[in-house]
C-alpha cells in the first residue's frame, strides 16, 4: 500500500513538472516571436529613416546645382534653364556661340562659355551637348546638311570644355540632332531662332558629392 502510495506521488510530481515545462516553453515561443517582431520594426525603420535621409541629401543636391545654374545664366541672353526626366538643360541659343551655318565657336562666345565652365566645374555629373538647327536647309563642302553642322557644333563646345575649361572628357558627350527636334515652329522666323539652339543636359542621376 505505501510502495502504491509513493508511486501515485511520484507520478502526480512528475506531471507537475511537465505542466511547467510546457507553461516555460510556450513563454519562451511568445517572447522569441515578440523579439523577431520587435526587430523587424526596428529594422524597417532603420531603413525608412535611411531612406529618407537618403531622399533629402539628393533634394539638397538638386536645389543647390538649380541656384548654381541660375546664378551662372543670369546675365546670359537667351539662355534658358529647363527640366526634364534626364537632368536639367541649359538651353543656349545658337547666335551667343556660332555665325550663321558654321561651326567654329565665334569670338563673342567667350564670355558664355566661361560661365558654362563655371557651372560643370562645381559638379560632377556627366554632360550631354546636343546640337540643334532650323529647319533651313544646308549644302557646303564642310556641311552637306545640318546633321554635320549640328554634329560640328556640339563637338567643338565639347573641345572648348575639355582644352580650355579642363573638365574631364569622360563626363561629356556629343550628338547633333539637325532639323528634327524642334521645339517651335520652322514657318516663323521666332521659332527658327528658337530652334537654333545647344542643349547642354546636365544628367541628373549622376550627382556627386
Amino acid at each position: 500500500m505505501r510502495e502504491n502510495y509513493y508511486n501515485n506521488s511520484k507520478d502526480y510530481i512528475n506531471r507537475w513538472i511537465v505542466s511547467y515545462a510546457d507553461l516555460i516553453t510556450l513563454l519562451l515561443a511568445f517572447f522569441l516571436v515578440l523579439y523577431s517582431v520587435n526587430v523587424t520594426k526596428y529594422q524597417e525603420h532603420k531603413v525608412s529613416t535611411k531612406t529618407e535621409i537618403s531622399q533629402t541629401a539628393l533634394s539638397d543636391k538638386h536645389t543647390n546645382l538649380e541656384k548654381t545654374i541660375q546664378e551662372k545664366l543670369l546675365n546670359i541672353e537667351d539662355a534658358q534653364l529647363l527640366k526634364d526626366s534626364r537632368g536639367y538643360i541649359l538651353r543656349i541659343n545658337n547666335d551667343l556661340l556660332f555665325d550663321e551655318g558654321n561651326s567654329e565657336l565665334n569670338s563673342k562666345s567667350e564670355e558664355t562659355l566661361n560661365k558654362i565652365v563655371e557651372i560643370l566645374a562645381k559638379i560632377k555629373n556627366f554632360v550631354i551637348i546636343e546640337g540643334h538647327t532650323d529647319s533651313t536647309p544646308i549644302k557646303t563642302e564642310k556641311y552637306p546638311s545640318n546633321w554635320e553642322l549640328s554634329t560640328g557644333r556640339a563637338t567643338n563646345l565639347i573641345k572648348y570644355l575639355v582644352e580650355k575649361g579642363n573638365i574631364s572628357p569622360e563626363r561629356l558627350s556629343a550628338v547633333g540632332y539637325g532639323e528634327y527636334v524642334p521645339v517651335a515652329d520652322n514657318t516663323s522666323n521666332n521659332g527658327r531662332k528658337l530652334n537654333r539652339r545647344v542643349d547642354i543636359i546636365i544628367l541628373e542621376n549622376w550627382i556627386g558629392d
